[in-house]
């Protein structure tokens, strides 16, 4: 594979913008569901700081790693940029003021700060699904004609260096869930093979254990 040339599949990120819309449309249900019940505050909380740290590493590596390049290389309409840049911006002040409030709840199982956390990802929603949709329509086609593998891959391993080893099972079972085959085998390509027959052995069952208790 030349890595130097500009062109690459940018359906991975398809793949990860499925898991955000998935888990942080199911959090407000889940917030509420766990009011004045610390046990399940507790496996609500653990589940919302991984999606929350998820998304935030999302965002920081294209602010970071993304954007620049298409800047740069690509004639691109300032509105889109500028919209992108401040839809990143609204979403990362819900993530950031969530993140602060979870710690306590996730203790107290509070449950007007559950709620009151459940509203804040609701009128957030809206913006988030604009951004993702607009990224994957009109983005992502000037990223795969203008980034090469390697930088593309970079982006990868941005977002795979800040998942602690431990949970890399569980976010690949996240990544795969709504998957169709051809999807779920090309992801998997690209998934080292000792993590992939992990994942076979016991990575899937313990994600299937750990959703069910989290999505009651």
């Amino acid at each position: 594979m030349n890595t130097s040339a500009p062109g690459v599949d940018t359906h991975e990120m398809v793949l990860i913008h499925r898991v955000i819309r998935r888990e942080f449309g199911q959090l407000p249900r889940l917030f509420r569901s766990a009011a004045n019940n610390p046990a399940r505050s507790k496996i609500i909380g653990a589940h919302a700081r991984e999606m929350l740290h998820f998304l935030h590493t999302h965002h920081t590596g294209e602010d970071e790693l993304l954007f620049p390049l298409l800047r740069e290389r690509a004639a691109l309409d300032p509105e889109l940029m500028n919209r992108m840049d401040t839809q990143h911006a609204q979403v990362n002040d819900a993530v950031a003021a969530i993140s602060t409030e979870l710690p306590m709840w996730t203790a107290s199982a509070d449950a007007a700060a559950g709620k009151q956390m459940a509203a804040l990802i609701d009128a957030t929603m809206p913006t988030l699904i604009d951004h993702l949709a607009e990224e994957e329509q009109k983005l992502l086609p000037i990223v795969s004609a203008t980034l090469t593998q390697s930088e593309w891959d970079a982006l990868g391993k941005h977002g795979m260096s800040a998942i602690p080893v431990t949970r890399r099972l569980i976010i690949l079972g996240h990544i795969t869930e709504e998957t169709d085959e051809a999807e779920r085998q090309k992801f998997l390509q690209v998934v080292p093979a000792p993590a992939r027959l992990a994942y076979k052995l016991v990575g899937h069952r313990q994600f299937t254990r750990e959703t069910t208790a989290i999505r009651g």
